[in-house]
């Protein structure tokens, strides 16, 4: 046992994170009660043999009674601080108990052993496994502290967590102790605090629970009346403590703090995790491309996503089709900062253009259409001949230099697919400009987005397809219970081991393996398995249209309305716009479903850097298979054998690489306040680009992937952090989408107007402002979601 003032001797090892930071803040001459810590050689020498469970014997008991009569108050905070708590992308926040009020030496024990106690419950086991936290290097020590009897409590921090601003703090406060703020029970008075002292901003909270500190121990909850606030001067020196802090730690900080009286105290203060990079300026393309281009990346890409494949196949394909139509140069790869390879930000690339661009532009606007349709070009099945020699190969047989070549040969054969676009989507580009001028004319700019809308894609092609399929499993008694609660392999199995279900299975396995090769998680996402090599999005899809959401096909009318125009409707223009806009759907179409073949080359990528996992990790090269994804696609590539890798670098190469990565995890890739203008707009919760639609009102369903299609219901409102073709049923039953990226030609803009349904997109944070259950209005006209009220919105 050691006090507070003397923890950092114990190391963090012996005294944990949360007591380690506190020690440091009372070095930093700031206000910390009183305390000291029951360090884990005290845990370890309490636990039972062969059992999680400690319990506190006779020496450590007189120890801690004693050391619990020499504080200053009886009355204490009892608080577990982990080995692993505090660390730079592992806060552990919640994971481990507290215990206020505790006034007793008898309830300081039993508090103790409730603390070591939850280093083992379920919640904090598996917040570990989720970041592969071995569990040898885990122990535990307790923080006992004189409580801090508040009127005022909250957290502070020293940037900010939303946006990533770095010179300014965020200090969320309200009345009675802290718990009610951290533990999310009240809406809290917010201010945001530049770093010269100004108040950018203040919001008032809303009246809600206070937890209130007995003179007799224990706490006591109450309803707050919302009329008092937290004084300006206050606020400030809280402020000035932050920047403090962060000066001396190196770090913006998320700090918990305490004021009672005029008195303030520092109750916790660790690095903050889940921080986005601070906002850059974007110029006016950017501002505008750059919502597009990050909604592709809902995840942070593995260093193999980045290397073998953005790089090798996707950076090319875009650089290809934007130089060959447009004469336009961009770098999509320098968009991913990395450090050691792994990602740490994306920056929007700026299109720029090149000296070819003027005569590239004036020879696409003459451009004429070749002969056919794409999919009849030489060039399309040379694609496909070139994917079939990749399926063809036995990717366990292959020596090793030519298992680490197919990602290349892979990300080769896409670059035809550049060829097909740029052959087939230049010609339509003089007919798209030729009716942006003919609306812009008749005043209907705004309705170009809608008139380029066709149900002639291979998206839809599917969607037929899986309502087909789903009509035949509700004529087959207890097919839809079969699957029911199975994963997509184990439905196929089940299908295929039950009799009746034999048509069934045939019909799944006929569309797997037309379609199987589509994208779950995002075109530029290839580790995340496709449909085939993980069917439960299909079936999923299936259970939701046998419950009878089909999505139906929508009517476009939009063509008809335009040419209502005066303008527009003479004899000798109509024909000629009603040809533009064939060709306006027409690109769209041949958009669609050439990303559509992009994704035929990227089961066989997956498959190759899987079995490369495989034999590294049967070779002692790789803790685990799946650590493969942290390697560096060049280092593979020079290895002209498997034994030639050393398996010792190779291992410690590829853990310490995944370990950073997950410290990231959290954090978003890109500022909002980059890509959003975040300005508070009065009464909305939130605020983006409208996509049409009109209003609607319902209930929030916040649907993260898709392994959580199931739970949205018809009429919800689905909320999200962006979406992909796979998506696509999910708009039958939706009244209503709120996205967190994109922009209105964004996938889920394109589809939610399609189905005539409200569509709000780029919001930036809809998904964590916003609650399952949660009523709102969401006006896709202006842009702007409202909490919805019983007598406006009924």
């Amino acid at each position: 046992m050691v006090a507070l003032s003397s923890a950092e001797a114990g190391s963090l090892a012996a005294v944990g994170g949360k007591a380690f930071g506190l020690n440091k803040l009372i070095k930093l001459g700031e206000n910390v009660p009183q305390g000291f810590v029951v360090t884990t050689q005290a845990y370890r020498s309490a636990l039972q043999q062969g059992a999680h469970r400690a319990v506190v014997g006779e020496e450590l008991g007189r120890e801690l009674r004693e050391a619990y009569r020499k504080l200053e108050s009886s009355l204490v905070a009892v608080r577990s601080s982990a080995t692993a708590e505090d660390l730079p992308g592992a806060a552990f926040a919640g994971q481990q108990e507290t215990y206020l009020g505790i006034s007793s030496e008898d309830e300081l024990i039993q508090a103790v052993e409730d603390c070591w106690a939850s280093l083992y419950s379920e919640r904090a086991q598996s917040y570990r496994q989720e970041r592969r936290i071995d569990e040898a290097d885990v122990s535990i020590a307790v923080v006992v502290q004189t409580m801090v009897d508040a009127e005022f409590a909250g957290v502070m921090f020293t940037a900010d967590p939303i946006a990533g601003y770095r010179d300014r703090s965020v200090v969320e406060s309200n009345l009675g102790l802290g718990e009610a703020v951290v533990s999310g029970m009240v809406t809290t008075d917010r201010a945001v605090i530049g770093e010269d002292g100004r108040i950018i901003e203040r919001r008032t909270g809303q009246a809600g629970a206070v937890i209130r500190l007995k003179s007799d121990g224990g706490t006591v909850t109450e309803q707050g009346d919302g009329t008092l606030q937290l004084p300006e001067s206050m606020l400030l020196e809280i402020a000035r403590a932050g920047r403090r802090i962060q000066d001396g730690f190196g770090v913006p900080m998320d700090i918990e703090w305490a004021v009672c009286g005029e008195q303030l105290s520092i109750l916790q203060a660790r690095p903050m995790t889940a921080l986005p990079p601070a906002p850059r300026k974007l110029n006016v393309l950017e501002r505008k491309t750059a919502p597009m281009l990050f909604e592709l990346m809902p995840l942070r890409p593995t260093i193999l996503e980045a290397e073998a494949w953005i790089d090798s196949g996707i950076n090319p394909l875009v650089r290809g089709m934007l130089a060959g139509i447009t004469g336009v140069q961009v770098d999509y790869s320098a968009s991913l900062q990395r450090v050691d390879g792994v990602i740490t930000e994306f920056i929007p690339a700026s299109p720029r253009p090149s000296l070819q661009t003027p005569g590239r532009l004036l020879s696409t606007l003459i451009w004429k259409a070749p002969e056919g349709t794409w999919n009849e070009d030489p060039l399309y099945k040379q694609y496909l001949q070139q994917c079939a020699e990749l399926d063809n190969e036995d990717l366990r047989q292959l020596p090793f230099a030519r298992l680490v070549s197919i990602p290349a040969r892979a990300c080769e054969a896409m670059q035809l697919v550049t060829q097909l676009r740029v052959k087939y989507l230049r010609p339509m580009i003089p007919a798209a400009a030729k009716m942006l001028a003919a609306l812009a004319l008749s005043g209907q700019l705004s309705k170009f987005s809608a008139l380029s809308i066709t149900n002639d894609t291979v998206t839809h092609r599917i969607n037929r397809e899986l309502q087909s399929i789903a009509s035949a499993f509700n004529l087959v008694p207890g097919a839809v219970d079969l699957i029911g609660n199975s994963s997509g392999q184990q439905a196929l199995e089940l299908l295929h081991a039950t009799e009746g279900m034999e048509e069934l299975a045939r019909l799944v396995d006929e569309f797997l393996s037309e379609y199987g090769h589509r994208e779950t998680a995002s075109l530029l996402l290839p580790k995340a398995p496709t449909w085939r090599a993980d069917p439960t999005p299909v079936f999923d899809v299936i259970k939701l249209l046998a419950a009878g959401h089909a999505p139906g096909e929508q009517e476009n009318h939009v063509l008809e309305q335009i040419l209502e125009s005066p303008v527009l409707r003479l004899p000798f223009i109509a024909p000629r716009v009603r040809r533009w806009a064939q060709l306006v759907q027409k690109f769209t179409s041949v958009r669609e479903d050439t990303h559509f073949e992009i994704t035929r080359t990227m089961p066989v990528f997956r498959s190759a850097i899987v079995e490369i996992g495989r034999r590294l990790h049967e070779a002692g090269g790789l803790e685990d298979p799946e650590d493969v994804w942290f390697l560096n696609y060049r280092q593979l590539l020079d290895a002209t054998s498997l034994e030639s890798l050393s398996t010792a670098v190779v291992a410690a190469t590829a853990a310490g690489r995944r370990r950073r990565n997950q410290e990231l995890a959290a954090a978003p890739m890109i500022s909002p306040a980059t890509l959003y203008d975040l300005s508070p707009v009065p009464g909305a919760l939130l605020h983006g680009t409208g996509s049409g639609g009109g209003q609607a009102v319902g209930t929030v369903r916040i649907i993260n992937s898709p392994a959580e299609f199931d739970k949205l219901l018809p009429g919800e409102i689905l909320v999200c952090p962006a979406t992909n073709p796979s998506w696509t049923p999910l708009f039958a039953r939706a009244s209503a989408v709120v996205v967190d990226h994109g922009s209105a030609a964004s996938h889920a803009a394109i589809v939610a107007r399609e189905y005539r349904i409200p569509a709000v997109m780029g919001c930036a944070n809809a998904t964590t402002t916003l609650r399952d259950g949660q009523k709102i209005r969401v006006d896709g006209d202006r842009g702007l979601v409202f909490e919805a009220s019983d007598a406006s919105d009924a």
